[in-house]
């Protein structure tokens, strides 16, 4: 809890920086809640913050993402995960980019899980809607987390390349009322019956020029989880409020 805290306010601050001096620049943060059913099925706090710049040369995003559960003192999830993603010409019918994330979550098995990322995204948009499709290459690096069974041998850290595809669409279905869909689809190159999908739905309610109401329903799917104890489904339900500036 003390990390979420110390990482919102070094966020908050650094759009506050970001605002003061350059023009072209937006952020965005969330704090909500969410019920996850899966490996774990409990309540529990989150924070997202994002950073960007666009233009029509490139486009630069940052972001992080806290989940935090805790019960009779217990802690019972925690997850951080960062991504750093660069476009040449965003507003293109074809925009190349890289981008680098970082994830942990013990509970999910991963330790840490480093990728790199580099690909093309093909975008058709228009004033109230968009539909976007990205393909890319992924290198990562898995350290996994010991099996609660003692039985069980851990299993081996590995390196693993993988593709990446993930149509995307974005709706304003009213004046104030927007749905976006995106869903990723990563098999591992060398065994496609190794693959894992993350998939998001969300409508978003404008209450005022800053703050927004978001509903959300998170789906994850690991084809081969790190253990045996681990499941391959975990589902959320998450309900946030948004600003952005």
């Amino acid at each position: 809890m003390k990390k979420t805290s110390f990482l919102t306010i070094i966020f908050l601050i650094s759009i506050n920086i970001i605002f003061a001096q350059k023009d072209n620049w937006s952020g965005e943060f969330k704090l909500g809640g969410s019920y996850y059913k899966g490996n774990i099925n409990k309540t529990d706090l989150r924070s997202v913050g994002e950073v960007s710049h666009k233009d029509s040369t490139f486009e630069f995003n940052t972001s992080y993402k806290t989940v935090y559960g805790i019960n009779n003192n217990i802690e019972n999830n925690r997850e951080f995960s960062s991504i750093a993603k660069f476009d040449w010409r965003p507003y293109s019918v074809i925009s190349p980019f890289i981008a680098f994330s970082s994830y942990n979550n013990i509970y999910k098995g991963y330790d840490l899980r480093l990728t790199g990322i580099g690909g093309a995204k093909f975008a058709f948009t228009k004033p109230n809607y968009s539909y976007s499709l990205s393909v890319a290459g992924l290198y990562s690096i898995e350290k996994y987390t010991p099996p609660t069974n003692p039985d069980e041998t851990k299993k081996e850290d590995a390196e693993k390349v993988r593709l990446s595809f993930r149509p995307k669409i974005k709706h304003k279905l009213a004046a104030n009322t927007y749905f976006e869909h995106y869903t990723f689809y990563q098999p591992n190159f060398n065994d496609f019956n190794d693959y894992m999908i993350e998939s998001k739905t969300s409508i978003t309610n404008k209450l005022t020029s800053v703050l927004f109401l978001d509903l959300s329903f998170e789906y994850e799917y690991v084809s081969r989880p790190p253990s045996v104890d681990i499941k391959k489904e975990d589902v959320a339900f998450i309900i946030s409020l948004i600003v952005k500036l």
